[in-house]
């Protein structure tokens, strides 16, 4: 069976990289559960002892749960800016958990039908590089930049004079005006993700919600 031409696998990677960041990084600065992204969420990449690897800032994070308690537990919301990301072919026909293609017509047809699958690009995985800058709300830094009246909208005692730093405290999930927002102190981050096909959503009749692609590798760092 023939492998999908490099022009076909640069699409493809494009395409699904694009997506991948849209909807990855709008679920992470909403607080959206992230498990539906990463390869333990197939049963057949995890029943073939595939299991995501994540780092941030050079240390590892046990899985997904953990991911996510971090994320938790540091506070208000972020807002994921992204400026740039690259997309790259690394493995044309990705075979590990690889179901067997079914298709009409006995062997013949599951042999056009596999061909077919594999010459689209569907079995391929692809690297991502994202480039961006964290934008932090006021309560992810209210306990280092503005003062208790102030993070309790209560004015300061009389005849004392306001604090230098007097933010007005956001309500958890809400938006900052643009003039607020300028205020606002910012961060550049770069993380890299290797994604695999997901092999239960590229299955006749999967769910429409299944992502058919998810990440093994995930490497994040602040600048």
């Amino acid at each position: 069976m023939s492998l999908p031409t490099m022009e076909t696998q640069f699409k493809v990677a494009s395409e699904a990289a694009q997506n991948f960041v849209d909807h990855f990084y709008e679920a992470r600065t909403r607080r959206r559960p992230l498990g539906m992204f990463y390869a333990s969420t197939s049963a057949r990449l995890t029943g073939a002892s595939v299991k995501p690897d994540i780092s941030v800032n050079g240390l590892p994070v046990a899985d997904v749960a953990a991911y996510e308690a971090m994320l938790e537990g540091q506070g208000g919301p972020v807002v994921y800016d992204i400026s740039s990301f690259d997309a790259h072919p690394v493995t044309a026909h990705y075979k590990t958990g690889e179901p067997e293609t079914t298709g009409a017509g006995g062997a013949e047809g599951r042999d056009a039908t596999a061909a077919a699958v594999l010459r689209n690009g569907d079995r391929m995985s692809f690297a991502i590089q994202v480039s961006g800058m964290i934008r932090y709300t006021h309560e992810h830094t209210a306990p280092a930049t503005i003062t208790a009246e102030a993070a309790k909208g209560t004015p300061p005692p009389p005849g004392e004079a306001p604090s230098a730093n007097t933010n007005t405290a956001f309500a958890v999930g809400t938006t900052p005006t643009p003039a607020a927002e300028a205020e606002l102190p910012e961060q550049p981050f770069n993380e890299a993700f290797l994604l695999v096909p997901h092999w239960e959503a590229w299955a006749r009749n999967a769910p429409r919600n299944l992502r058919k692609w998810v990440i093994v590798s995930q490497n994040y760092r602040t600048l």
